[in-house]
């Protein structure tokens, strides 16, 4: 016990389950992402963030045989808060005419989401998509945890109490990949902003 090996194919890093170790393992995760927040992937280096950890290269080189090694664990610690968020809002249903509140609120939630700010998700998003040897990872695991709330909340019509919503998950997915990669180059302040414009188009969209 104490070691957890995440592999997919050409991926794989070394977690540990508590301690000392596993406290190391979440700083190299939170420089990481801190730099991917603030500089972008292509600034991400394993020299850099041994230096920045204040551990040496053999040691990071433990957890994380590579660049893209940090970015899968990344990846996949954003994709568990993102599905919790969308756990949380699939438990309560919702009325038809608190449909435009509902779906901010979860857009806001995406937004916030603890630790990840949009600028880093789209940054991962991108890397996960762009990268050759990331391919073998589930690409549309983001799109179907997006789209399984927003298909829940959306199939509630303000005319109906319950219907089937005849609108493509793909533009659900548009809807809120815009607004976080709007979210990316702005503000925490303007997030309620953005989800209310967010909120507003779709509403409009399913009233037509």
């Amino acid at each position: 016990m104490g070691r957890t090996s995440r592999q997919s194919e050409t991926i794989d890093y070394y977690q540990p389950e508590k301690g000392r170790a596993l406290n190391t393992f979440n700083r190299i995760l939170e420089i990481s992402l801190d730099v991917i927040a603030k500089e972008g992937v292509e600034a991400l280096n394993t020299n850099r963030i041994a230096a920045d950890c204040g551990i040496n290269i053999s040691t990071l080189y433990h957890y994380f045989p590579n660049k893209d090694s940090i970015l899968h664990a990344l990846y996949t610690r954003w994709f568990d808060r993102l599905s919790a968020v969308a756990e949380k809002h699939r438990e309560s249903r919702h009325k038809a005419d608190k449909l435009k509140t509902a779906y901010k609120n979860y857009v806001l939630d995406l937004l916030r989401i603890d630790g990840f700010p949009p600028r880093a998700a789209v940054e991962l998003e991108r890397a996960i998509k762009t990268r050759k040897n990331l391919l073998a990872l589930d690409n549309d695991i983001v799109e179907r945890s997006i789209t399984a709330y927003a298909e829940d909340i959306l199939a509630h019509r303000p005319e109906k109490e319950e219907s089937h919503l005849p609108i493509p998950s793909a533009f659900m997915l548009v809807s809120i990949w815009g607004a976080i990669s709007i979210a990316a180059d702005m503000g925490e302040t303007e997030y309620p902003a953005i989800a209310e414009h967010c909120a507003e188009m779709m509403v409009a969209l399913i009233r037509q």
